[in-house]
């Protein structure tokens, strides 16, 4: 049987039993989702500490918590995409590369999978851990959100246009 090895980039979205023990297997990615998804929403990752060591050790702990105002459907998904035995992450044992029970979650309600690359895009609109500013936070104006075909094509290497699923 052929081992991957992979390498984790980021200590903030390694998971736990790549701290233990770094082999890859496609649960890692689901891991990494519920980072992203906690940090797209907070600004911030889930596991924070002064150094990665001390990083690697929440991670082990599972010593996180959602700020006030996390939505929740997104702690949801957040809580059963971080789950320390990769066998039991929401989409781990799917079939395929689909991902159904993910994209069947609460969280991506409304979302049109087949056409996914055509929607427009949500606007941008930052939450603010706490809510304790004076100031109103304003994004800049040439921001736009989402990402352009071009963008995607880049990302993901082939032309979701032209894919049939």
């Amino acid at each position: 049987a052929l081992k991957e090895n992979k390498f984790c980039w980021n200590c903030t979205v390694c998971e736990s039993g790549f701290v233990a023990e770094p082999s890859g297997h496609r649960a890692s990615d689901l891991w990494a989702l519920g980072c992203i998804i906690y940090q797209m929403i907070s600004g911030l990752p889930p596991f924070r500490a002064s150094t990665e060591f001390l990083t690697f050790q929440k991670i082990l702990k599972m010593d996180y918590e959602f700020p006030e105002g996390f939505p929740s459907d997104a702690k949801d998904l957040v809580e059963k995409l971080l789950v320390l035995d990769h066998t039991k992450r929401l989409g781990a044992s799917d079939e395929g590369d689909m991902y159904e029970s993910i994209r069947k979650h609460p969280f991506f309600e409304g979302i049109d999978w087949d056409n996914v690359w055509e929607q427009t895009p949500p606007t941008i609109s930052p939450y603010l851990p706490g809510g304790t500013f004076e100031e109103e936070y304003r994004v800049p104006d040439h921001l736009e959100p989402g990402l352009g075909k071009n963008q995607l094509i880049r990302l993901w290497e082939f032309d979701l246009s032209t894919s049939r699923g």
